[in-house]
């Protein structure tokens, strides 16, 4: 009986994983780069170490899956599907080891239909790659400290540097680690031996291509990360906290939170007489906790607490089949049928022409305005060298990814304001002397101080170009024509 369970879940697993991947390699097929991945993109266009705003792992990706399949959307779309197929057989294999094949199964369920990492089966952002390595990481770790083994040490050092150059929140991974160590007597040990030391030099030896770049850039990525984030902080703003305890009841799923947090308390009881559910708990509560912490005084992205979510994720799985009480366990079905249909109804609905989200809609309306800036391209060829700047990096990187022969575009450093990566690939005074389309989205104003015209001899008016979708408008996109460029001062 339990080979033909065995057998079962195996054999449910692959079905489900093949399925779900080919209905995102539909939607891949179908869908136009979000504005972050068409930014990812635009790094990979400019091959670097790394990159001033988040590692280089998720160009590194794009790269070599636009290197197989071109510079379309599939190629970009493609990264993402297939760093989330590897995700899957990795939670799969090692929850099996871990526990046991039917929490295997249903964790990778449960995984790919909780919105936040069903999004990322689409969407290639640092996070994918950095859940993988998060994951991987941490089931080398508890072999290593489970044997004692050098392999085990220095695999655990090769994954926590692959997460750390996929995005820089991995280091909150060492914390849950040392935690997991320092709060076991046989554990603490361990720090007496060399394994943990050679995994620390090996996590630096992987890391050492951001660590270059940033030496040769005077440190300016680990400064953005850390002092910039640390200057934004503000006086306790309730919006921002409750923005975040809504945004993370939105990524989850309204009815999938309560599991999760059920899975968090019941473990917190569970974790002294169990090293793989302590395993997991550690590495998810500092992260967790940072979060929380930080957001009544710093707006915190939805995605950010994702690694401590994929890390609670099995446990939870595990508990719930072993403890649940016959209507929690009611209750976790009904969570889990309304994940998967409104999973399966977004991938639906976002492909639809006749539904609009209006100014949510990022995907939409940049073919639209890439055909009119290359009809004013057009005209203005004659009237000497022309650069186009769009005005944040969304908008420059949708129109380079969308333009006629995806041509350089620039972007805030053009008009002396901080253009994140784009100031790194260009020197504004190069271009002096040359004419400029000049694009901006409404949503990301241009409010013009100083103006546009202090930085060109003559502005035309703008031009406007209205994009709607399922009849509810997305947005205005101001275009103007400006010439002869001054450069910055």
């Amino acid at each position: 009986m339990v080979w033909q369970d065995t057998n079962k879940y195996s054999r449910n697993f692959w079905l489900f994983l093949v399925s779900v991947t080919i209905i995102r390699l539909i939607v891949a097929l179908l869908l136009d780069p979000a504005p972050q991945e068409a930014y990812y993109w635009n790094y990979s266009q400019h091959p670097d170490l790394s990159y001033f705003d988040h590692p280089p792992m998720a160009a590194y990706l794009i790269y070599l899956f636009t290197g197989i399949f071109g510079d379309n959307a599939f190629g970009i779309h493609f990264s993402a599907v297939f760093i989330s197929f590897i995700l899957s057989l990795v939670m799969f294999y090692s929850a099996k080891l871990l526990f046991d094949i039917k929490t295997a199964f249903w964790t990778v369920v449960v995984g790919s239909t909780t919105f936040i990492f069903a999004l990322g089966g689409i969407i290639i952002t640092p996070d994918g790659p950095l859940l993988l390595f998060w994951f991987l990481m941490m089931f080398a770790f508890y072999q290593a400290v489970s044997s004692n083994r050098i392999n085990w040490w220095l695999l655990t050092g090769i994954f926590a540097g692959a997460a750390f150059i996929s995005k820089y929140p991995a280091v909150l991974a060492f914390i849950g680690a040392f935690l997991y160590m320092i709060t076991h007597r046989q554990r603490r040990k361990l720090f007496l031996s060399i394994g943990p030391y050679l995994s620390l030099f090996a996590f630096v030896i992987v890391s050492l291509p951001v660590i270059i770049w940033n030496y040769q850039h005077d440190w300016a990525s680990f400064s953005f990360q850390s002092g910039r984030r640390a200057s934004e902080a503000v006086a306790i703003r309730a919006d921002y906290f409750f923005g975040f305890l809504g945004s993370q009841i939105g990524v989850l799923g309204v009815f999938m939170m309560p599991l999760f947090i059920w899975g968090i308390c019941k473990a917190v009881s569970k974790i002294k007489d169990d090293p793989r559910l302590a395993l997991f708990f550690w590495f998810a509560l500092p992260t967790l906790l940072v979060f929380l912490l930080v957001s009544p005084f710093h707006y915190v992205k939805m995605n950010w607490p994702a690694p401590a979510y994929l890390s609670v994720l099995p446990i939870t799985v595990y508990l719930y089949f072993k403890y649940a009480s016959r209507a929690w366990k009611a209750y976790g079905k009904f969570a889990l049928i309304f994940s998967i249909a409104a999973t399966l109804i977004i991938h639906v609905i976002i492909l639809l022409p006749n539904i609009g989200f209006g100014r949510a809609d990022t995907i939409h309306g940049w073919r639209e305005l890439a055909v009119r800036v290359d009809e004013i391209k057009a005209d203005l060829s004659d009237e000497g060298e022309l650069f186009i700047c769009g005005y944040e990096y969304k908008t420059a990187s949708e129109l380079r990814f969308h333009l006629s022969g995806q041509p350089e575009v620039y972007s805030n450093n053009i008009v002396g304001r901080g253009g994140l990566a784009y100031d790194f690939w260009s020197d504004p005074n190069d271009l002096v002397g040359q004419n400029c389309i000049f694009v901006y989205d409404d949503r990301n104003k241009f409010w013009g101080s100083p103006p546009l015209s202090d930085f060109f001899e003559r502005v035309d008016d703008p031009e406007i170009v209205t994009v709607e979708r399922g009849g509810k408008k997305i947005t205005d996109f101001y275009i103007y024509q400006c010439y002869k460029y001054k450069g910055i001062t």
